[in-house]
């Protein structure tokens, strides 16, 4: 595959190999092939659903946006970053496949301030590795090709959005400096997040932001802040009450004043 990959390079140009690399990758998903190596583009059909609006950070030739793009139907709403101008022209046609006409692109990378930055594609065993193109850091010139893109504050782009109920992002390694400047987006929307997180560090000050924000890491993350309130006033109207009564018949039936530790455990054949 990796030498299939190599041909395609160097015969057809950067350009149609991406278009063909990308098309050949949506095809082969959409016929359900995959499911063990990619199961994170599988299993969006199961969580998205009609009329969702969608946010796909780091949405490079469109292989989650075309997706999220089938699923949230006509009434719903795709909006992908994707800051690279040649990946953004593969990213419209490969989307425009699905007829739906619900995605927009934002052509800009995400950071804590409004800026040029310059983006590095990296060769890898001879052959262009678009997933892997990133900012570039310290002068690094070790990439194939560079792009100089507009960086924009994620949460000054998004402010205008009234609704997001998912998220999914994968920008490299870049993704805490992402969070980090989108808290209030999240705060507002708390969207279910599908994020690739790469790096100790990352992903430790990923989970720090996500936890502030009221996120749980492999927990529940279908619910948002008046969800919580509402099933905390469940709890102390209906279950502590009951829980109180269960308790206290239980402490009659021992004989004793006071439940200790090691009378909680005590069971009766006719309940508790």
């Amino acid at each position: 595959m990796r030498r299939i990959k190599f041909l395609i390079y160097k015969i057809f140009g950067l350009k149609n190999y991406l278009r063909i690399v990308s098309r050949t990758y949506i095809r082969l998903i959409s016929l359900g092939y995959g499911k063990s190596q990619y199961p994170e583009i599988h299993y969006l059909k199961s969580i998205i659903q009609p009329g969702f609006s969608c946010i796909d950070i780091g949405a490079n030739l469109g292989y989650f946006s075309y997706f999220l793009s089938k699923y949230v139907g006509k009434n719903g709403k795709v909006y992908a970053v994707e800051p690279v101008p040649l990946f953004g022209e593969i990213w419209k046609g490969n989307v425009a496949r699905t007829n739906m006409n619900n995605a927009e692109l934002l052509p800009y990378a995400l950071g804590g301030e409004e800026t040029i930055v310059q983006m590095g594609m990296p060769l890898v065993e001879g052959t262009v590795h678009h997933g892997m193109t990133k900012v570039i850091e310290n002068n690094d010139s070790s990439y194939e090709q560079t792009f100089e893109v507009t960086m924009k504050i994620p949460d000054e782009l998004f402010k205008n959005i009234e609704r997001i109920d998912f998220l999914k992002i994968d920008v490299e390694g870049y993704e805490h400096n992402v969070f980090a400047n989108m808290r209030q987006t999240l705060a507002k929307h708390h969207p279910m997040i599908q994020a690739e997180l790469g790096g100790e560090e990352n992903r430790k000050e990923c989970f720090a932001i996500l936890t502030e924000l009221g996120y749980k890491r492999m927990e529940r993350y279908d619910y948002n802040r008046k969800d919580v309130e509402q099933f905390r006033e469940n709890i102390l109207k209906y279950i502590v009450p009951l829980t109180k009564q269960i308790r206290n018949n239980q402490r009659e039936r021992l004989g004793v004043g006071e439940l200790m530790f090691y009378d909680l455990p005590c069971l009766f054949k006719g309940g508790n």
